[in-house]
């Protein structure tokens, strides 16, 4: 049974642990070391290289082929079994390197060195490195600290820590020695740290009650080896594609074995057209072409700043109905801020976020003279704590706002602290005693109402007067305003002395962690895409609805607490209205996206801390910070956004959009072929003719003619306005909306290619001729029809010839490798004869009509995207 060490005093503490004040022995720690093992999470998996090749594998297109080539030997098909067992190599390999690729930069973002932890065993402190720290162990904390391990703390001096990444709090949280009495949440257990965590200020000792996975970090690590990733759209219907793919190839083949039989033809000869038709009817060059145009999706993104780490989650994302985001940190810097100030009788306005030390101090929209606040703001830079090294600020972020603003001021002081009093959570006050020459000033900050009382005088447009009652009620009111707006309001003081009495009032600061500057642009487009963004954060339900109402977001909220009290129905029916989730868990955050998913929601999370890493393994696509970013979260995560942008993602939403309608488009049009060749079989099948197409000429043509196009589609640009449509339903198959065009294109495809097939070889009786004839026909449709697959709509001249260069590439290519193969020593091998210019027109000709009459077609068609 695990102990509540919150719940226990601290000599408790220290017995249950058996330890002692002075540390345990080091003849102790080794023997507790070999018991409990290291204090280590082991987040990075081995690249498993022939788990990522079977990944490629598994897919029923490659089902399929694997067929091909097996009734292709059993032929004795030699050729083209070794063709296809090309494709399949080939699509494994490119796959297999752009996710070990993905892999490998993942681990170059992994920090190598193993941190230290100062520690006191035997009464003797030192330095030993963080994984041998063992229960019992007393460490030593101080202003900038990782802390180590759990612990409950023991000695507290003005503690403060910094429990964003795993509680997604912003404010540093005090600590003390205090024992608790009841059973509470990690972010309100005072008297204990958390293994990540950061000590954000003060000094302290503590007790390690946990290491390793025995660690609240731990047992988040823990969680994620037991939740199911959810298999991305892409290859859910990819596979629903593949299967019903496969029954209608075995329905035709039937077919062919059952007309065959009855009317005698010999076996070898069923088998032959059975494997044309199987041949025929798979795109082979399909599950290469997706893979790489993922792949090409991938290589623009890492210019935008995104990562992927699998080749599906950038299509996926494309489909996103919702977006789960962490607020502090994601949405917003992280970092705190001061934006309110008052003083002189004045709210004053405070431009600039973050640590930038670029803004301004307005009043009325206009700029006031800086010298009215130039004593507030120095005091603000004294009585503080935190520092400015190398152009990096270190320390509370509370208090860093205090230097932030004290820079945008350009205010340089010559006081230099000589004795202080610290801040405590009892007398919410600090005071720094500073001198300058021989001067020495008192500078206070704290909760209003506390240096409130300690003032007499209070400084009003560049002179001193007596602190009035309305003064301070006036004082008392803008407190409450700015609290109730959800900033952390301090109130700051001074006295030309060493006493903390009858104190100069300077006035107000209100704080908060602003939203990031890209946010807003971002969640527009989100809106305008008709993507649904929740805010799911550790903080507090005030703070949350003043992040969302900045943003524009649903202010509707609920509580961690309150999910305790639903079903998973119930949960799913009021999500539906639910626009932030505050004071959460790692368990709530995972019922979210199980509740969104329910609904059949497609749902990105995005996050940074360790709290994050469980809900972005269970969403549909987990999108991590790689700079502020835990390992664990970053290895959970599908795409990981290098800059921790936010607006990063919506540019990802709109390459994932540009995907899925690219991979739309070459099934398309690989698919058009694939009924082309089908339906010239069958038909002259049923006409008695022999094969017009043989099986390696088909290969021929679904690999070398058609794959090139194929995969200049997967470059198309975007069509205009793709991101003011909404998300596509989830449930809707891959082909919805073609199938019009692929029966109408194969029927004008198969017509052109059987007609000149058999004029040719009924007039001629040239099997050969009439088979070339048959394949170029086949060939030039299909280099002509690509350009009409670009559009459902727009016509061929509308969407314009130069819009894809490489279209105009890759056609001119594919037609120069068919000149290639009648008019080269290879035309022996595919059985193909020269043709002459009447052979061309009459080719040419056809093919014009049939894609001519696909365009015709779009003037009857609603004009929508």
């Amino acid at each position: 049974m695990r102990v509540n060490y919150s719940k226990k005093s601290v000599n408790q503490a220290i017995t249950l642990l058996n330890s002692k004040s002075k540390g345990i022995s080091q003849q102790e720690a080794k023997e507790r070391l070999a018991h409990y093992g290291k204090n280590e999470i082991k987040t990075t998996k081995e690249i498993s290289r022939l788990g990522l090749i079977l990944d490629q594998i598994k897919n029923p297109l490659i089902y399929i082929l694997l067929i091909a080539i097996l009734v292709s030997l059993f032929l004795k098909s030699f050729l083209d079994a070794a063709v296809i067992s090309i494709i399949i190599i080939l699509n494994t390999m490119f796959g297999y390197y752009q996710e070990f690729k993905s892999e490998k930069a993942l681990l170059s973002l992994k920090k190598l060195e193993v941190p230290n932890a100062k520690v006191m065993r035997g009464g003797i402190i030192k330095s030993i490195p963080s994984t041998r720290l063992v229960p019992g162990d007393i460490i030593i904390l101080e202003t900038g600290d990782k802390i180590p391990a759990d612990a409950r703390i023991i000695e507290s001096f003005s503690l403060k820590v910094n429990e964003s990444v795993l509680t997604g709090e912003s404010k540093a949280v005090e600590k003390s020695v205090k024992q608790l009495d009841k059973d509470l949440q990690i972010a309100d257990q005072s008297n204990m740290i958390f293994s990540g965590t950061i000590v954000s200020y003060g000094r302290g000792k503590a007790v390690v009650s946990g290491t390793g996975y025995k660690t609240e970090f731990g047992k988040i690590a823990h969680e994620l080896e037991s939740i199911n990733e959810e298999e991305t759209p892409i290859k859910k219907k990819m596979s629903k594609f593949g299967k019903n793919l496969g029954m209608i190839v075995l329905g035709v083949i039937f077919i062919v074995l059952v007309l065959g039989l009855i009317k005698g033809m010999p076996l070898s000869e069923i088998f032959m057209t059975s494997l044309s038709l199987a041949v025929s009817a798979i795109p082979e060059g399909l599950p290469a072409v997706i893979t790489i145009c993922l792949a090409l999706g991938i290589q623009r993104m890492i210019k935008d700043k995104a990562l992927v780490r699998r080749l599906a989650a950038v299509e996926t994302l494309g489909a996103t109905t919702v977006i789960c985001s962490d607020k502090t940190g994601t949405m917003t810097s992280g970092e705190m801020t001061i934006t309110k100030i008052y003083a002189n009788k004045k709210v004053i306005t405070v431009t600039g976020s973050g640590y930038k030390t670029e803004g301004n101090f307005l009043y009325n929209r206009n700029e006031i003279n800086k010298k009215e606040i130039n004593k507030l703001l120095e005091t603000g830079m004294l009585c503080n704590d935190s520092q400015l090294k190398n152009k990096n600020f270190i320390g509370d972020p509370t208090e860093i706002a205090f230097l932030v603003a004290a820079k945008k001021a350009e205010i340089n002081s010559e006081f230099r602290r000589v004795d202080e009093v610290p801040f405590d959570s009892s007398k919410k006050y600090m005071a720094s005693i500073d001198r300058s020459g021989s001067k020495t000033y008192t500078h206070m900050k704290g909760a209003p109402e506390i240096v409130l009382d300690k003032c007499k005088y209070i400084y009003d447009r560049g002179g001193i007067k007596l602190l009035s009652e309305r003064d301070k009620k006036n004082i008392l009111a803008k407190n409450e305003e700015f609290a109730k707006s959800a900033l952390r309001v301090l109130g700051l003081a001074y006295s030309k002395s060493k006493s903390q009495k009858d104190m100069v009032f300077l006035g107000l600061v209100g704080i908060e962690d602003l939203p990031r500057d890209e946010v807003k642009g971002a969640l527009k487009l989100c809106k305008k895409a008709g993507i649904r963004v929740i805010m799911i954060t550790g903080d507090n339900k005030i703070t949350a609805e003043a992040v969302a109402k900045q943003l524009n977001l649903n202010t509707t909220s609920l509580e961690g607490k309150d999910l305790d009290n639903l079903s998973k129905e119930q949960l799913a029916k009021k999500i539906k209205d639910i626009g932030i989730f505050a004071r959460v868990n790692p368990e709530h955050k995972v019922r979210i996206l199980e509740a969104l998913q329910y609904n059949g929601e497609i749902v990105a999370m995005t996050g940074d801390g360790i709290n994050d890493a469980p809900a972005l393994k269970k969403a549909d696509v987990g999108i991590a910070m790689g700079k502020s970013g835990t390992d664990v979260t970053r290895e959970t995560s599908d795409i990981i956004l290098l800059d921790d942008n936010f607006a990063t993602i919506v540019d990802a939403v709109k390459e994932g959009r540009t995907i899925f309608d690219n991979i739309k488009k070459f099934i398309k049009y690989l698919l058009s072929a694939n009924f082309d060749e089908m339906g010239v079989i069958l038909a002259s099948m049923f006409m008695g003719l022999p094969l017009p197409l043989l099986p390696l000429q088909i290969l021929w043509i679904n690999l070398v003619t058609d794959s090139l196009p194929a995969l200049a589609l997967g470059v198309d640009p975007s069509e205009e306005g793709i991101m003011d449509r909404k998300p596509r339903n989830p449930k809707d198959g891959i082909l919805k909306g073609t199938k019009t065009f692929l029966i109408l294109a194969g029927i004008l495809g198969a017509i052109a290619t059987l007609s000149l097939f058999s004029l040719e070889y009924l007039q001629t009786g040239d099997i050969d001729k009439a088979r070339t004839i048959a394949l170029t026909t086949s060939v030039v449709f299909e280099l002509l029809l690509v350009f009409s697959c670009r559009s459902e709509t727009k016509n061929i001249f509308q969407v314009g010839f130069l819009t894809n260069k490489y279209l105009i590439g890759a056609v001119l290519i594919a037609f120069s490798l068919q000149l290639l193969v009648i008019y080269s020593p290879l035309a022996v091998a595919f059985k193909l004869v020269p043709l002459g210019l009447f052979d061309w027109a009459k080719i040419v000709g056809v093919t014009v009509i049939g894609v001519g009459i696909m365009e015709i077609r779009k003037f009857f068609l609603p004009k929508t995207i």
